[in-house]
Order: structure tokens, then C-alpha cells, then sequence
């Protein structure tokens, strides 16, 4: 290849991918270069910019002190601690099943799907309805059964965070089951009928056949279930708005809520920095692992 071809190759690709470096300024670079500016001032609303000071670590140490970050952040943690290795599980599980040779099999797949690729507040509102401690669906169906004391649910302040976790992983399984679907479905034949005439029964060639082959895909599913559990806002929002009584308040409630409801934008801009280096800390995770050799 010539010199002179090199670089009109060169000025191509580059014509195609500016588009994208310009949104990703102008929408990812620049809003985090200046939340972490704003994270060093005392700034409250953006009309009152003039009056704005600079405070250093101010936000930080403030931070520190805070029992309603805190609160949020210990929301968060706990919130991304169930729902990562729930939705994994059931996302495994169903794709191990639907990657049988059962009937219907694309029908399955598209109904596990669906909930992924509709929208969220549609499905927020909806489980709102099917939830409530009154009238609910599920209540009703419970009481019908001899439960005399039924869950509060999204109403009641130890089950409500635990109440959006279910719903999250019943949103958000339809992601990991068709990559692990792909990924199971690119395994070998010829070692799963190695390891049957060596004698190994259907588990014992998932365990130390199937998982070991598909663990990149495991290691990129984890990443990215924690990324996603931890700027979680829309579902939470719609479902409880942060209550009852703080309880499932999360990160992201919280610095939109001392943003725009406390008028702080400077201390919400902090707590946004400490979000985003959490983000940042495990998406370091899977660059870091990123390079392993069988990938499915």
C-alpha cells in the first residue's frame, strides 16, 4: 500500500469517526470536566454563577460528614450486591434451558427479551399497580392463598429496596440470557461429547466444560451488571422516588435531589465525581481483563 493511499485512508476513517469524538466532547467530556470544576465550588443555581466561590475540598470533607450520602451510598452498594448476582443466575439459567431443543424456542426467547427493550417507566408504573399493598394483583393472589400478612412491597421500608431489585432483574435478565444464550451456543460440541465419553454426566460437563469456556463472557456481564446497577435512576424514581423514609435511595436520586430540589449544584457535582470514579474503578476492572484468551 502506497504512502499517499495510507493517507486517504487515514482522512476517511477520521471523516467517519468525527461525528462521534464531537458528541462524545460535547456530551461526555466536557459535562464531567466541568462537574468536577463545579465539585471545588459552593455553586447553587446556575443564575447565581457570579456568585460562586471557590472552596477547594469543601464538597468532600461535607461529604464526609453526610448521613444522607451515606444513606445513598450504602443504597447503592447494597442495591448492586443483590441484583449483580441475581440477574446473572437467572439469565444462566434460562439461557442453559432455552438452548435445549424444546419447542417455541425463538417465541421464549423473544418474551424474555421483550421487558429488556420496553420502556421503562411503562413497566415501572405497571409493577407499581401490580404491587400495591390494597388492591395489588400479587396481594390479592396471596391473600387468596392463606397469607394473612402480606408484603408491603414498594410501600414498606425493609422490602422496598429489595422489591426494585426484583424488578430490575426481572427488567434487565433479558440482556444477560441472550449473551449467555450466544455465548453457549458457540461452545464446542466436540468437548461436550469428549467429556460424555469420558463418562461425564450433564452437570459435570456444564461445570467443567460449558462455565469455563464462557467465563469471559461471565467477567464482561458481571462489569457491566455493576456499571448498570450503580447508575440506576429511572426505575427508582418512578417506582418509590427514593422512600419510603430514604430507603431506597440511591446515588443517583441523591445528587439529582441536591441538585435541583437543595439548589446545590456544587455538592452534587461532588458526589457525582465519587460516582464516577466508582463507574470509572470497575470499567478500569474490565479493561484490565479484558485481553483473556478463549473468548465466548
Amino acid at each position: 500500500m502506497t504512502s499517499s493511499l495510507r493517507k486517504k485512508e487515514a482522512r476517511i476513517a477520521w471523516l467517519f469517526i468525527t461525528p462521534y469524538l464531537i458528541g462524545f466532547t460535547l456530551f461526555h467530556f466536557l459535562p464531567v470536566l466541568l462537574s468536577a470544576v463545579l465539585s471545588l465550588t459552593d455553586m447553587r443555581y446556575i443564575s447565581m454563577i457570579d456568585k460562586t466561590h471557590f472552596i477547594g475540598l469543601g464538597n468532600y470533607f461535607e461529604m464526609s460528614r453526610d448521613p444522607e450520602f451515606w444513606n445513598a451510598f450504602c443504597n447503592s452498594i447494597v442495591y448492586s450486591i443483590c441484583f449483580v448476582p441475581f440477574v446473572m443466575a437467572a439469565g444462566l439459567l434460562l439461557a442453559v434451558l432455552v438452548n435445549q431443543k424444546i419447542h417455541f424456542r425463538n417465541g421464549i426467547r423473544a418474551m424474555i427479551f421483550m421487558p429488556y427493550v420496553s420502556n421503562m417507566v411503562a413497566i415501572a408504573i405497571v409493577w407499581s399497580i401490580l404491587l400495591d399493598p390494597v388492591d395489588g394483583i400479587v396481594n390479592q393472589t396471596l391473600r387468596a392463598l392463606g397469607v394473612n400478612q402480606a408484603p408491603m412491597w414498594l410501600m414498606g421500608s425493609k422490602t422496598a429496596l429489595y422489591s426494585v431489585v426484583m424488578i430490575a432483574v426481572w427488567r434487565e435478565v433479558g440482556l444477560q440470557f441472550v449473551t449467555y444464550l450466544a455465548a453457549l451456543q458457540e461452545v464446542p460440541t466436540e468437548l461436550k461429547e469428549a467429556a460424555q465419553i469420558d463418562g461425564a454426566g450433564r452437570f459435570q460437563q456444564f461445570f467443567y466444560v460449558t462455565l469455563p469456556l464462557i467465563r469471559n463472557t461471565t467477567f464482561l456481564l458481571t462489569i457491566t451488571s455493576i456499571i448498570t446497577s450503580l447508575k440506576n435512576f429511572t426505575i427508582i424514581q418512578v417506582l418509590t422516588a427514593g422512600g419510603p423514609g430514604n430507603s431506597t435511595t440511591v446515588l443517583p436520586l441523591n445528587i439529582v435531589d441536591t441538585a435541583f430540589s437543595s439548589a446545590r449544584m456544587g455538592y452534587a457535582s461532588a458526589q457525582a465525581m465519587v460516582m464516577f470514579v466508582l463507574v470509572m474503578g470497575v470499567t478500569v476492572i474490565q479493561w484490565v481483563g479484558k485481553n483473556r484468551s478463549e473468548i465466548y
